[in-house]
């Protein structure tokens, strides 16, 4: 894999870093660096959901703050040279968060977003957390990772459109779905 001369490499890390700390992004002194790579933590405040998820009926309860790992390795900023893990519980089709409420294991904390997909040499980590921000906004449940919970969330979203959920949220509203009928979606005042 390509790597930048070590001194250019260290200085691209500061310079994305400070960005990430002028945008309040950064979690205070998460920051480990290492010989071949620097670790951190960062916190996003975008409206996602998770569930409180019983027998018979799934309610959406508000979240606001998601945490995130990042790694970076001597490849960045080449693809290959990051790795991201979502931590936060979230109930989304495009995220498998390693604290996955009322599960036996662990989730993998794998995120499907384009911005990792297409990763090239000009890619930033301002833009990739926008991007994450956009996307707890933004569920795509034509595209879910391969686990029970974001299939369940895929089909959710699926049936009750993410602008509908939002309009009723910003109304103040609880957001429940019966299981026992599964395309009508339930707003209590």
């Amino acid at each position: 894999m390509p790597e930048l001369p070590l001194e250019i490499w260290k200085e691209r890390i500061e310079n994305e870093i400070k960005i990430l700390k002028n945008l309040n992004f950064l979690e205070n002194e998460t920051i480990a660096w290492q010989e071949n790579n620097v670790a951190f933590w960062v916190s996003i405040n975008s409206l996602g959901f998770i569930t409180d998820d019983n027998k018979e009926r799934l309610t959406l309860l508000p979240i606001n703050s998601h945490r995130i790992f990042i790694k970076i390795n001597r490849s960045f900023p080449y693809p290959g040279g990051i790795d991201l893990s979502w931590y936060s519980n979230i109930f989304h089709p495009n995220i498998h968060p390693v604290e996955v409420m009322d599960a036996e294991k662990p989730g993998t904390g794998y995120i499907c977003l384009n911005v990792l997909k297409q990763w090239s040499r000009l890619s930033d980590l301002e833009s990739t957390v926008k991007s994450l921000q956009k996307l707890v906004e933004n569920p795509n449940p034509d595209d879910p990772l391969n686990y029970t919970i974001c299939s369940k969330a895929a089909d959710f979203f699926k049936r009750n459109p993410i602008e509908e959920i939002r309009k009723n949220y910003n109304n103040g509203e609880v957001i429940e779905k019966d299981d026992d009928d599964d395309d009508v979606l339930i707003v209590d005042d």
